[in-house]
C-alpha cells in the first residue's frame, strides 16, 4: 500500500521511512483493496507537553475510513504504536463485516472497552482556561444512523465521541467513550433516556439547560474542565459538541446543512 506522509515540526531522520514500512505493510492483514493511506508525523515544540511525538494515520478501504492516533515520548515508539492500533482497527473492521453475515460472531459496539488498547492515546495539554481559544470549527452533514452504527463509526475513526442523527428518535445525539469503559449516548433534555439498552449502550439525557449560547458553554468548560460537552444551540436549535483539543484549546463540531 502506498502511504502519503506529512511531517510537521522537527521530525527525526528515518521516521518517514519507518512509517512507510510499518503502515504500508498493513495491507497484508485484510483481503480487500486499500484506496490510500495517509500519515502525519508531528513533533510538538512546546517543552511542557509530556509526550511530544504524535503519529496520526488513516486508511480508506471499501469506502470507509479507519483512523488512529497516538502520542509518545519519541517518534519511533509513536510510529510502532500507531501501526499496532491501526492493525487492531482494521481487524475490527473485518470482524464487523463478518458479523453482518454471521450474526453473533462479532463483539457488539456497546461491549467495547477502551482499556483493550494498551498504547498511549494523545493526552491533553492542560492550558490555563484564560489562555484557551476556539481554534477550530467543523461543520458537516451528520449521518442518520442508530447508536450501534454510530459507535462503530466512532471506533473506526478512533474518536472519543461522534455526533450523529439518531434514526430511531430523530434527534441529534453524541456517542462517546465513558470513563467506565462502556459506550454512552447523550441526547436532548426530555428524551427520557436513562440506562443501558439491549446493546449495552448507556443512554442518557443532556444534563444542562437547553437551549444554550456558545459563551455559556465555554464558561462551563473553563470552570469544570470537561473533555467535551454536548448542548443544543440557542440560535440554530441543533446539537453541537465543544471539545478540548490536544493542544489545550477548544474545537467545535456542528451539523451542516
Amino acid at each position: 500500500m502506498e502511504v502519503d506522509i506529512t511531517e510537521r515540526g522537527e521530525v527525526p531522520e528515518g521516521a518517514r521511512t519507518l512509517a512507510d514500512e510499518k503502515i504500508g505493510g498493513l495491507d497484508r492483514y485484510v483481503n480487500t483493496q486499500f484506496l490510500r493511506g495517509h500519515v502525519v508525523l508531528r513533533m510538538e515544540a512546546n517543552p511542557r507537553i509530556e509526550r511530544p511525538a504524535r503519529a496520526e494515520g488513516e486508511v480508506i478501504l471499501d469506502g470507509k475510513m479507519v483512523r488512529a492516533q497516538v502520542a509518545s515520548y519519541d517518534m519511533t515508539t509513536a510510529i510502532d504504536q500507531l501501526a499496532q492500533r491501526l492493525e487492531r482497527q482494521l481487524r475490527s473492521f473485518v470482524e464487523r463485516r463478518v458479523g453482518e453475515r454471521d450474526r453473533g460472531s462479532a463483539r457488539r459496539p456497546g461491549e467495547y472497552r477502551h482499556g483493550d488498547v494498551g498504547e498511549q492515546r494523545p493526552g491533553f495539554f492542560r492550558r490555563p482556561p484564560e489562555e484557551r481559544e476556539m481554534v477550530r470549527t467543523k461543520s458537516f452533514a451528520i449521518g442518520e444512523m442508530d447508536a450501534v452504527e454510530a459507535a462503530a463509526e466512532m471506533e473506526m475513526l478512533d474518536h472519543d465521541f461522534f455526533l450523529f442523527r439518531d434514526v430511531d428518535d430523530g434527534v441529534d445525539a453524541v456517542v462517546y467513550r465513558r470513563d467506565d469503559g462502556r459506550t454512552g449516548v447523550i441526547g436532548p433534555l426530555g428524551m427520557g433516556w436513562d440506562g443501558a439498552d439491549e446493546n449495552g449502550i448507556v443512554r442518557e439525557d443532556s444534563r444542562g439547560p437547553e437551549p444554550r449560547r456558545l459563551a455559556e458553554v465555554v464558561n462551563e468548560m473553563n470552570e469544570l474542565d470537561h473533555r467535551f460537552l454536548y448542548y443544543v444551540d440557542e440560535e440554530s436549535g441543533r446539537a453541537r459538541v465543544i471539545y478540548l483539543r490536544y493542544d489545550g484549546h477548544y474545537g467545535l463540531i456542528e451539523p451542516g446543512e
